[in-house]
């Protein structure tokens, strides 16, 4: 407040001295008295006024210094060379204005402070490294069978699911969904099914061993075979009883992607003018056949050697402890003749009576 009265006192004397009222804002000793400044979050007051200054200011104007005095006290007010920017630019407005204080250096101890502030700043964690990728399956050596489903491979209503002739056997197959696998035949057939099981190897299908044996599906008068495991695989054989020791024999190679029909059922077995069965049923023939209204091919059947005989159980066991993964197309084989209902053992194998 000290330079607030010397102000007072100054003002008295010059206006008495030079009849001139001398109005000075009052901002000037405001801002004279403390100037406020704002940095880094500090606040530091200075006083500007300078003591010696005021006491030879306010003797000179006790002395009537007239009008340059009052310019004089003007520049005391400003504080002379000192003076900042900003207080000298408000000695010339008419109307008091806030202050904008210059910013000032940060002092070292603050400084300081700031850096431990930043140091004190909790490091971020790494990131989270994402889940390693589950590791990529291996694909299964072979050929892998389209899954089957139970409610497609069905016989629709009126067809027979239990094939007792050739014709039978083209409507069933033609009557499932296109592309039709092996497995999905094998599932629309009626059960019980009777079989019999031999590992020979002496014919079309042969039978790598007792795990795999040639399977003859039973239908009195026609026989149905397959094996499940080897390059016959993918094929169904037919065999319609004629006579005692007769049969009309053809084969189809699985996926089928078009309709079977009697013109051409035979074109898988053809060799030329005869089938490659006659290789080992011999006397084959070619004639017409009443049923299906088209030619076939005749030949003679055989007994097989009982010695190659496979119990049903013990190959109702391969499918039970089948690996899907090392033999997709077998267990997909081995599962559509066994978990679709019953098989038994054909009562007189395949050499039955008509």
């Amino acid at each position: 407040m000290r330079s607030a009265r010397v102000y007072l006192s100054a003002r008295q004397h010059l206006e008495a001295a030079s009849g001139i009222s001398v109005r000075v804002p009052v901002i000037c000793a405001i801002v004279r008295k403390r100037t406020i400044v704002e940095s880094s979050g500090l606040i530091k007051q200075r006083s500007v006024a300078d003591a010696g200054k005021d006491c030879r200011m306010a003797y000179l104007i006790r002395r009537g210094g007239g009008f340059v005095v009052g310019l004089l006290l003007a520049s005391a007010c400003g504080g002379g060379a000192e003076s900042s920017p900003v207080e000298a630019e408000v000695l010339s407005v008419s109307e008091p204005q806030p202050a904008v204080p210059a910013p000032e250096p940060v002092p070292a101890d603050s400084a300081s402070e700031m850096q431990g502030e930043v140091a004190a700043i909790p490091e971020v964690p790494p990131l989270l490294e994402p889940p390693p990728e589950p590791p990529a399956e291996v694909e299964p050596m072979g050929p892998v069978p389209p899954a089957v489903d139970p409610s497609i491979c069905q016989p629709p209503s009126g067809v027979s699911g239990r094939p007792r002739n050739l014709s039978q056997a083209i409507s069933l197959i033609n009557s499932l969904p296109r592309p039709t696998t092996l497995p999905c035949f094998l599932q629309a057939l009626e059960r019980p099914l009777q079989v019999y099981m031999t590992r020979s190897d002496q014919s079309l299908q042969p039978s790598p061993g007792a795990r795999s044996p040639r399977t003859f599906i039973v239908n009195e008068p026609l026989v149905m075979s397959i094996v499940f495991e080897g390059d016959a695989q993918v094929t169904l054989e037919l065999g319609y009883r004629t006579a005692e020791a007769r049969s009309i024999k053809t084969e189809l190679v699985f996926p089928l992607r078009s309709d079977v029909t009697v013109a051409n059922m035979f074109d898988e077995v053809m060799n030329g003018r005869v089938t490659r069965c006659s290789a080992c049923h011999t006397s084959e023939s070619e004639l017409f056949n009443d049923e299906i209204q088209a030619n076939v091919f005749e030949s003679d059947t055989y007994a097989p050697f009982e010695v190659y005989e496979v119990d049903v159980e013990s190959v109702r066991g391969e499918n039970a402890s089948c690996d899907k993964a090392a033999e997709p197309a077998r267990c997909a084989l081995l599962s559509a003749l066994f978990d679709h209902g019953d098989v038994v053992p054909a009562p007189q194998g395949i050499q039955f009576s008509l």
